[in-house]
């Protein structure tokens, strides 16, 4: 708002402000001469009469060097304080007024000082004026490539001038700074801005191209060449950044407007890499052809994007996009004034775009900024989205969860009572058959304590069911004592049928198993036997228990009738429980079966129960 307010009041021109003062002083003489680089003072002849504002490549269209300005007017003895106000001279000079020097920039040879845009604002003291002619000269070194010449000069009363001077310094010099300001400020956020988020390359455009125009809004108030050695390579440099700032707003309207134009980017940047080569390679003698042509074109691709941008925004552009679409236009008529300036269809020496800018510069920013707190706005709802989804989806997975956990006390409450039942099967049934088989088969009269020690026998067989329901780990147990016990029980069975029964035990010295893993052992072996006892008419068993490293090996085998192991059925539960209990023990449990027998083969691996 600031830069608005003062570019508003700087609109009127020094010599509008100059023509307001009091009795402003009329020259009488107004005369030019040129002179070598090392002359310190004009040449006597050769002075021709100009009016200023003056360029003087209309004169001395080649010229490189030193033009005097002679400046002859009357003043009376009761003449009022007067002051001097230059509106610009290009490029650099020094002012004399009856012979004494007044002012001086700091250097009038090459590397020149860079004062063409710097109204010059002096008192005249009061002793060096005198009655009748008084004489002002205006020392002025230039380069023809750069407009050389003088400005407006005005002579008259110390306030109005001080004031216009306060006009002119704030637009040609102090808005320009505070332009560089915001030209450098938006562009380096803006950098920063693409640098975290690549993919939005119109940001990347709009600091590339702010920073270009930051360069060449320099020019405006640069004071010297550093850091190249003269005005012919700060010029050259000058001209290359507004060719990348052309080519960089045509890209940043490009991205913003939502295209691609491959074909056409490729071709403008292949042309700016030209222009740039030539600017590099072009000699001194010829730098002002080339950049009067190269500014030419950088306006023609500045004009046309301006204008396609603008029938594109009027038509179907969005609201952002037709607040822009105001600004370039400003910047339009801005960049139009300045060209023909440049070309010297124009002689007024000011320059709007570099103010103008900043107005297009900012209206860019606050339209990319609403795009961007736009796109912040849409993740933001879509994290609430996401959030509530998540907050469903927690709630659906915990009364899923629940409902598998339901499922899997049901199905452990359902397992648990499956292998009670084995166990009971097993353990007990297989007791019981072996009891009613003993009975069966006695040959006379069970002696009277034989009763009680089958009945003990079931006691110890639900005892360790039920420990084993109590606790899936019952201790560690000496797997030969189990096997002992177990081969106890069974031989006497097989005595009474008539089955000649053999064990071979091996490598289960210091073997221990917990209670539940050798519960499985024990009831597969004693199913298989029980099976051997029940449905095998064999004459012959054996039972082969040995450790090999890490695993146990089991395998029992009769010579008896056999059975169709695809149909198990006359097995039943039996069957299903040995593989069951394999398979708690992370066992492979074989049964081969016909005519020639029946043979059970179980591998379980062993290494942590090792004693």
């Amino acid at each position: 708002m600031a830069v608005l307010i003062g570019l508003c009041l700087a609109m009127a021109s020094p010599a509008q402000a100059a023509e307001s003062a009091s009795r402003p002083i009329a020259f009488t003489h107004i005369e030019a001469v040129r002179s070598p680089w090392d002359a310190s003072a004009p040449p006597a002849t050769g002075w021709a009469s100009v009016a200023l504002p003056d360029v003087w490549t209309a004169r001395w269209p080649t010229f490189d060097g030193v033009v005097w300005y002679r400046l002859r007017w009357q003043q009376a003895s009761d003449a009022p304080e007067r002051a001097l106000l230059i509106d610009y001279l290009n490029m650099a000079g020094a002012v004399y007024l009856n012979g004494t020097l007044m002012r001086s920039d700091a250097s009038l040879v090459e590397p020149l000082t860079r004062a063409w845009n710097t109204p010059r604002y002096l008192r005249l003291p009061a002793p060096l004026l005198h009655p009748g002619e008084n004489v002002l000269l205006v020392r002025v070194s230039g380069l023809a490539a750069y407009q050389p010449g003088l400005g407006a000069v005005t002579i008259g009363d110390p306030v109005a001038l001080g004031q216009a001077y306060a006009h002119a310094r704030i637009m040609r010099y102090d808005l320009q700074l505070v332009s560089l300001a915001v030209t450098a400020t938006l562009g380096c956020f803006f950098l920063s801005l693409w640098l975290m988020r690549p993919r939005e390359t119109a940001y990347g455009w709009f600091s590339v191209m702010s920073l270009a125009w930051w360069w060449v809004a320099l020019n405006q108030v640069a004071t010297s060449t550093w850091p190249f050695a003269g005005t012919h390579g700060w010029e050259r440099a000058n001209s290359a950044a507004l060719l990348v700032y052309a080519a960089a707003f045509t890209m940043f309207i490009v991205r913003y407007s939502e295209r691609r134009l491959p074909w056409i980017e490729r071709t403008l940047w292949a042309l700016v890499a030209l222009g740039v080569l030539a600017l590099a390679l072009v000699p001194d003698s010829d730098v002002g052809v080339a950049r009067s042509t190269l500014t030419i074109a950088q306006a023609v691709v500045f004009f046309m994007t301006c204008g396609v941008f603008l029938v594109f925004a009027w038509r179907r552009g969005r609201a952002d996009q037709r607040v822009v679409a105001a600004s370039v236009a400003v910047f339009f008529a801005a960049g139009l004034h300045d060209l023909l300036t440049f070309l010297g269809v124009l002689h007024d020496n000011m320059y709007y775009s570099a103010l103008t800018a900043q107005l297009q510069m900012v209206s860019m920013a606050l339209m990319l900024a609403w795009r961007f707190v736009a796109t912040l706005r849409r993740v933001e709802r879509f994290n609430d989205d996401l959030n509530a989804g998540i907050a469903q989806a927690r709630g659906e997975l915990a009364q899923t969860l629940t409902r598998h956990h339901e499922l899997e006390m049901a199905n452990a409450r359902l397992a648990e009572r499956v292998r009670l039942a084995h166990d009971l099967h097993d353990g007990l049934g297989g007791t019981l058959v072996s009891a009613i088989a003993e009975h069966e088969y006695a040959s006379e009269t069970l002696p009277s304590g034989r009763s009680l020690s089958i009945l003990k026998e079931l006691r110890d067989d639900l005892r360790i069911i039920i420990d084993a329901a109590s606790s899936h780990e019952l201790g560690e147990y000496a797997l030969a004592a189990q096997i002992g016990s177990l081969r106890h029980r069974l031989m006497r069975l097989f005595e009474q049928q008539h089955i000649a029964c053999s064990w071979t035990l091996e490598g289960l010295d210091g073997c221990r198993l917990s209670g539940a893993r050798g519960l499985d052992l024990m009831r597969i072996v004693q199913e298989a036997l029980t099976n051997v006892l029940k449905h095998s008419h064999a004459t012959r068993a054996q039972v082969e228990l040995r450790r090999e490293g890490s695993a146990l090996h089991l395998a029992i085998e009769d010579d008896g009738v056999g059975f169709d192991v695809a149909d198990h059925a006359p097995l039943g539960a039996g069957m299903r429980s040995m593989r069951a209990r394999a398979a708690r023990l992370g066992g492979a449990l074989s049964v081969e079966s016909g005519g020639e027998g029946t043979r059970v083969r179980l591998s379980v691996p062993f290494s942590s129960e090792a004693g």
